[in-house]
Formats: C-alpha cells, sequence, structure tokens
C-alpha cells in the first residue's frame, strides 16, 4: 500500500502547484478560524462577564463578519484548488494509459478483456480523485493547523494544551489499526468490479450468439453472480468505513469531554479566568475536526491505492509487451495538419521483407519470411487459415516487431518510422471494418477530419455509396449504430472505402475486402478497389487469388507458414 500511495505522489506532480495552494489556503482558513472564535470569546466575555453594552462591542461584530466572509472565500478557493489538484493528476494518469494502449497496439489489446482495461481507465483513474482533492491536502492541513492552535492554546492553560496532545494521539492510531484490514477489503472490492465489467461487457457484445444458443439464462446468472460478489465487497468496506467513523468520533468526544470537564472544574474552583477558558472549550472542537476530516479522507488513501495497485498492473502489462517487441507510439508533431493536399503522396512505395521471424506467445507463425514489392505493384498473398498473411499485414502496419529480420518501406527499416508518419503513408481495409455511432458524414472523415462536404461527397461516388446516401432522408448526416448497424456488410466495406478516399495513401493494405459479401456488393468493392489502387502499391491478403493482380506470392510456396 505504501509503494502504490508513493507513485501517487509521483504521478501528482503536475499538480503540485495547485496541491501547494489548496494547502495554504486550508491553512488560511485555520488561522481565520482561530481568529474568529477569539473575537467570539470577546464578544462573550465583554456581554457576559465585563457587562459592556452593545455599541462597545460593535468593532468585534464588524471584524467577526469580515473574518466570516474572508473564511467564506478561503474555503471556495480551497475547494477549487483541490479539484484543480485531481483533475490535473486524472489527466496526467489517464494520458500515460491511454498513450501505453496506444503503443502496444490493437494485437496485444486483443489479449486483454476490454472490460477490466476500461474499468481501470475509467472508474480506477476517477477513484484517485479523493487522493488527490482529500487526502493530501488534508494530509498537510493536519500536520501544520494543530500547532497553530497548540501555540496559541498552551500560553493560555498548558494543562488544556497537554490534554489536547495526549488524546489526539489515539486519532492516527485507530486509523492505523483499522486501515489495514479496509485496504485489504479495498483490493478485493476492485478486483471485483474488474471482473464484472469484464463479464458484462462480454455479454453485450456476444448476445445474438448467446441468444441463438439458448444461454441467456446462464448468462444472467453468472451476471447475477458478479453483481453479488461486488455488491458484498462494497458492503464490507462500508461496514469498515462506518466501523472508522464511529471510532473517530468516539475518541473526539471522550477527548472534548476530558478538555470540558477539566476546564469547568478550575473554573468552579476560581483557578481559571473565563476568557481562556471559553476559548479553549470552544476551540477544541475545530482542534480535533481537523484530525477527524484527516482520519475520513483516510479511506479516500486507501480506496485511491487500491485503484493505484490495478492501474500500475495494467502499466506493468503493457511495459511488458513493449519489452517483448512493439514498436513505440509517436505523438504527432504540433504543427501536424489533419488534411492533406491534393497528390501530395502521388508516388507508390515499395515493401521489402527481409529473412523475418514472427510469432505469438502461443506459437510461431512466421520462420525467415523474404519478398519484395516493388512500388505501384498489385500483389495477392495467398495461402489457408493460420500461414500468417494477417500476421504479414500487421507487421507492415507497425502493430508488431519480428522477432528476427527487418520489415522496410521504400528502403527505410520500419522501426526508423514513427506511427504518426506511418499512418499518414499507408491504409489498410479489414474484412469487417469498424463503423462507429454517428452520422455517415464523420465515419468517412475518419480518413480526413479536415475534409470539406464536397470532398467527402466525392469519396462517395468513387466508393459506389451514392445510392445509399441519395436515399437516405437525411443524407450523410443519417446516423448509424455502432459496428455499422443499420447498414449491410457491403454498404460497410464501402463506407470503409470512402474513408481511404479521403486519405490518399501510397500504400494499400487490404485484408479479404469481398469476404462474406454477396456478388453485387463484390463487384462494387472490387470497382472501387480498383479506382483507389491506381498508381498506388497494394498488397491484399485472400484465400484465393485476385484477378486483377500482377503477382500471386504463396505464403506456403515461400517456406514462411508454420503450421500446428
Amino acid at each position: 500500500m505504501e509503494s502504490d500511495a508513493r507513485w501517487l505522489d509521483e504521478r501528482g506532480r503536475p499538480a503540485r502547484r495547485h496541491l501547494v495552494l489548496t494547502v495554504a489556503l486550508g491553512e488560511i482558513t485555520g488561522l481565520l478560524l482561530i481568529l474568529q472564535t477569539g473575537l467570539l470569546v470577546a464578544i462573550g466575555n465583554g456581554a457576559i462577564i465585563e457587562a459592556r453594552n452593545l455599541p462597545s462591542l460593535w468593532p468585534y461584530f464588524a471584524a467577526l463578519l469580515g473574518v466570516i466572509c474572508l473564511r467564506a472565500v478561503g474555503s471556495w478557493g480551497g475547494k477549487r484548488a483541490a479539484f484543480e489538484t485531481a483533475s490535473a493528476a486524472k489527466r496526467s494518469i489517464r494520458h500515460g494509459l491511454i498513450g501505453g494502449l496506444r503503443s502496444i497496439g490493437p494485437l496485444r489489446l486483443a489479449g486483454m478483456r476490454a472490460g477490466e482495461t476500461a474499468s481501470v481507465v475509467v472508474d480506477a483513474v476517477e477513484s484517485v480523485e479523493g487522493y488527490y482533492a482529500g487526502y493530501l491536502p488534508q494530509r498537510a492541513i493536519a500536520t501544520l493547523l494543530p500547532f497553530s492552535v497548540l501555540a496559541v492554546v498552551f500560553p493560555l492553560d498548558w494543562l488544556s494544551g497537554l490534554v489536547l496532545v495526549l488524546t489526539a494521539i489515539f486519532l492516527p492510531l485507530s486509523m492505523i489499526v483499522i486501515g489495514e484490514e479496509a485496504h485489504a477489503r479495498n483490493q478485493r472490492l476492485w478486483s471485483s468490479l474488474a471482473r464484472m465489467s469484464g463479464r458484462f461487457l462480454d455479454a453485450l457484445r456476444g448476445l445474438t450468439t448467446v441468444k441463438i444458443f439458448g444461454a441467456t439464462r446462464r448468462e444472467l446468472a453468472e451476471i447475477e453472480r458478479s453483481s453479488e460478489e461486488y455488491r458484498g465487497a462494497t458492503m464490507s468496506v462500508l461496514r469498515i468505513a462506518f466501523v472508522s467513523a464511529f471510532m473517530l468520533e468516539l475518541v473526539t468526544a471522550v477527548s472534548i469531554a476530558i478538555v470540558a470537564v477539566l476546564t469547568g472544574l478550575r473554573l468552579l474552583g476560581g483557578t481559571m479566568r473565563f476568557y481562556p477558558g471559553y476559548f479553549i472549550l470552544l476551540l477544541a472542537p475545530d482542534y480535533f475536526l481537523t484530525l477527524r476530516t484527516l482520519g475520513t479522507q483516510y479511506h479516500a488513501r486507501m480506496e485511491a491505492a487500491s485503484a493505484a495497485a490495478h492501474i500500475r498492473a495494467l502499466i506493468a502489462q503493457m511495459e511488458g509487451a513493449t519489452a517483448r517487441g512493439e514498436p513505440p507510439d509517436a505523438e504527432p508533431p504540433a504543427t501536424a495538419v489533419p488534411g492533406r493536399a491534393a497528390g501530395r503522396y502521388a508516388a507508390a512505395l515499395s515493401v521489402a521483407f527481409e529473412h523475418v521471424s514472427f510469432g505469438y506467445s502461443t506459437r510461431p507463425v512466421l520462420d525467415d519470411l523474404s519478398f519484395h514489392v516493388e512500388a505501384g505493384e498489385r500483389v495477392a498473398l495467398v495461402g489457408p487459415s493460420g500461414c500468417g498473411k494477417s500476421s504479414i499485414l500487421a507487421l507492415v502496419l507497425g502493430f508488431a516487431a519480428p522477432a528476427a529480420g527487418r520489415v522496410t518501406i521504400d528502403g527505410r527499416d520500419l522501426r526508423d518510422i514513427s506511427r504518426n508518419e506511418l499512418s499518414e503513408l499507408l491504409a489498410w481495409l479489414p474484412q469487417r471494418p469498424t463503423v462507429f455511432h454517428g452520422s455517415i458524414a464523420f465515419n468517412i472523415r475518419l480518413g480526413d477530419p479536415a475534409a470539406s462536404t464536397p470532398a467527402v461527397e466525392r469519396a462517395v461516388r468513387l466508393a459506389h455509396l451514392e445510392d445509399l446516401v441519395d436515399g437516405l432522408e437525411d443524407g450523410l448526416e443519417t446516423v448509424v449504430g455502432e459496428g455499422g448497424r443499420g447498414l449491410s456488410a457491403g454498404q460497410s466495406q464501402r463506407l470503409a472505402l470512402a474513408r481511404l478516399f479521403l486519405r490518399r495513401p501510397r500504400l494499400l493494405l487490404l485484408d479479404e475486402p469481398t469476404a462474406h459479401l454477396d456478388a453485387q456488393s463484390e463487384a462494387l468493392v472490387n470497382e472501387s478497389i480498383a479506382e483507389l489502387a491506381a498508381g498506388r502499391t497494394l498488397i491484399t491478403v485472400t484465400h484465393r487469388g485476385v484477378a486483377d493482380s500482377d503477382r500471386r506470392l504463396s505464403i506456403e510456396q515461400l517456406g514462411a507458414g508454420i503450421h500446428p
């Protein structure tokens, strides 16, 4: 837990300025509270003990009003600064996570449960907010402010100051005793949440398959079991939180009672004056309030530490994937412009595999593969399933790195080309392209976010998608569902082709582009591909030959495919 807390402290460095401001405002607000208490005691002492008339006390009332207003402003500023502290820290953590997920590529991501990963990136990161906005500033305030109170109390009455010091020791002790058990239960809570999220997302994605095989009740039972497990873990954490809160309130109440009894007895015995006794009695609850608030925020620390453990585990998993040969990601340059000038990438690219070996953790796929594709050439890679055709595309796309040998584009080693530059040079059309929830125009503009409406309409025509768009009431602004709901397989494929017409790449990679299509859709897609491939290098992965290809490469004949 301590290492997780230190990791959180390091991640919070971008928010250090806001944190310092939060602590400073908290300390100032505490000092104003001491002054406010002194003014209240002065008014009470003047009115009751000294029997002064009301007009003579007006300066005290005016000062009290000013202090209250200043405390309100300081409290608001402190909460605002605390919010900025947490926001900056969460942005830093989430930026690192998303950057790491991008860097390892889709091949490694395919082996990770999407629900658990999303739970860490979203829920776990949100759970550290209380640590930065509550615990960290309160820890500093609880270190400084009680000494300020004691510095005022000891000159007035050393015995009361000694009681405050001795009784305050029990508050951190109670936090430490209860904290370890709470941390263990928080760990179980986050594990339950991750499993439930993964199970629920898997069930949503496979809902059609679940219904077809009549497994609806079984999946419902599993989700119910996961939900009940999470509910039980949540309630166990809440029980610990309630016990901790009770202990804090009990220790505080007993401590204040001891101070009150000692002060009252000495007031009755005449050994203590009214002003210091009254002042200490009013200030004691505020003294313990600072420590009690720290005890409450200690639960935020334990929850954040549990969340940090899962965040660090995900980061370690991503770093492990990168260490196994994943190419690093590159941030786009600050001057990058989404649009592309016409003809900017006119020249086609050559591709070469030089003694490339590659495999997954479960099995090898390619062994000493070498071939060359000339610039502007149309090549069909053929072979049975599992021989490594899709792995070849993944290597060219930069989603994976070879275990041996190298892949070059126009003579440049792929490892020397940043992912941002690589994405400018090539484009990929998979068997089942991803269609996002949004308008047709939005989905097409993924190829070039800055594309004008005429450019999008031209891409629609070249992709033979105009019959669909013209037949819709809202045209290009028609909203389609996630995964292309509302579109046929052929329409989704042509929509993806329209993206590529906007992108104008120099190298095209196609993975079974006409698989699962009817004859009419296949003819339209092939016609669009022929138009798109003019003047560009084209590599097509297929189980069978492509009629208009310049050359047919068999992975089996190259001797590079490894079969179980």
